[in-house]
């Protein structure tokens, strides 16, 4: 086990990773500081360049900078390595890293299809490298909280059904902007990209329900792109509107909708509707499509929802939240260590628990990130096949008819 510092590399220094440097000055400010990183890497070297920047900045951080990450694994000793990068290159990456003697922190979605997360799942198996998927959500207070309320609680009973519909106006392209940026290039290439906001900030989503409320048994979707005014075929394009029913294997059914190209009216609606209440999260919609009881008032001072019993009386969430604590009572160390709250941060705090073997395991390894995938998967094999599937047969890779184009590209 170590007990030195330990050493990390970042690969790709772009936006998210920027999200992991804020979240490692969270826990630094609560006392948690035993990471360092040694390296970075990005294929842009001004990118990486000015991350080793913020890192000796921000932290005092001396970090060597590379342009190829398999140069870096040869030449630097790694305890971990943090990868940020477009989602064609994770499972190759991650793979690459664990080969190499690295434990993973992999950004969401995992890998780019089910075959490429399967692969980063087996081999960190083999090579007993702890391979931890990156999904801040569930961690937040807000959804903590939920998973309390559906699962222990018993004030509002039994899991029955839930709504959830969001929709946006398209958000114009800045005047200034003359070309499109590089995290919007790459995630228009299905081949890289392995889909459009489904499968993007959708994988969040389809997580925290599978945290809500079990496994999904079945998945029935249709996915549209509305953006030219003309309903164009999920195939085509990227999507922009989906609806979609959840039926789980307790017998809970839901509908998750979305769009990104309603002109007129905006609408945002979640209910969770148990046997004795329902809990609500009433965001505004200038929210976003994934948003679900993320109870994060910095970004989103308006946030609210509440709790209605069968009696008619009301909790808001933050009572709610108040009860949760109540009720967790020791374990909420655990849950927010030192008091932090911040998703990130607490993946990276995690993540580094379980490398140092003071956590048996993460609490979304390679496998629970499959899992995860595989609702956002069955999503985009049941629109492009126009049938309801079952998850369990996209998980096997029985049902990959949308994902096999991809496989082919990456020789999986």
């Amino acid at each position: 086990m170590p007990t030195d510092p330990l050493k990390w590399a970042m690969i790709g220094c772009g936006g998210i990773a920027k999200t992991h440097l804020k979240a490692l000055e969270d826990l630094r400010s609560r006392g948690i500081d035993d990471a360092i990183f040694t390296a970075v890497c990005d294929n842009n070297e001004d990118n990486a360049r000015a991350f080793a920047q913020e890192l000796e900045t921000r932290f005092g951080m001396k970090a060597k900078v590379y342009t190829d990450y398999r140069q870096m694994l040869d030449a630097e000793k790694l305890d971990a390595v943090d990868i940020c990068l477009p989602h064609g290159l994770h499972h190759v990456v991650a793979c690459d890293a664990m080969e190499a003697g690295a434990h993973v922190l992999c950004e969401k979605p995992l890998g780019v299809t089910i075959a490429a997360s399967r692969k980063m799942a087996e081999t960190a198996d083999r090579t007993g490298k702890v391979l931890s998927t990156a999904v801040p959500y569930r961690r937040l207070p807000g959804q903590r909280a939920v998973h309390w309320v559906l699962n222990e609680s018993g004030l509002i009973g039994r899991p029955l059904s839930f709504f959830h519909q969001y929709t946006q106006a398209p958000r114009p392209r800045p005047a200034a902007q003359t070309s499109v940026p590089p995290a919007v290039r790459w995630r228009r290439d299905r081949l890289m990209s392995g889909g459009g906001a489904t499968l993007d900030g959708g994988f969040h989503y389809c997580d925290s329900i599978r945290y809500f409320l079990g496994e999904v048994d079945r998945v029935y979707a249709e996915c549209r792109n509305f953006s030219s005014g003309e309903p164009v075929t999920f195939g085509e394009s990227s999507e922009d509107t989906i609806f979609t029913t959840f039926t789980f294997k307790s017998g809970v059914v839901g509908m998750w909708s979305w769009a990104m190209s309603a002109v007129g009216e905006p609408l945002s609606s979640i209910v969770f509707y148990c046997s004795d209440g329902s809990i609500s999260d009433r965001t505004p919609s200038g929210a976003i499509y994934k948003h679900l009881f993320w109870r994060n008032p910095p970004s989103l001072p308006s946030e609210d929802g509440v709790l209605t019993k069968r009696d008619g009386s009301t909790l808001s969430l933050a009572e709610v939240e108040r009860l949760h604590l109540e009720a967790i009572g020791l374990r909420a160390e655990e849950l927010f260590p030192r008091g932090c709250q911040d998703g990130f941060a607490y993946e990276i705090w995690e993540f580094a628990e379980a490398v140092r073997g003071r956590k048996a395991k993460v609490e979304v390894d390679g496998w629970e990130g499959l899992k995860s995938l595989a609702v956002c998967e069955a999503i985009y094999e049941s629109a492009y096949s126009g049938q309801p599937v079952k998850v369990e047969d996209v998980e096997s890779g029985k049902v990959r008819a949308y994902q096999k184009m991809i496989d082919e590209r990456w020789g999986l």
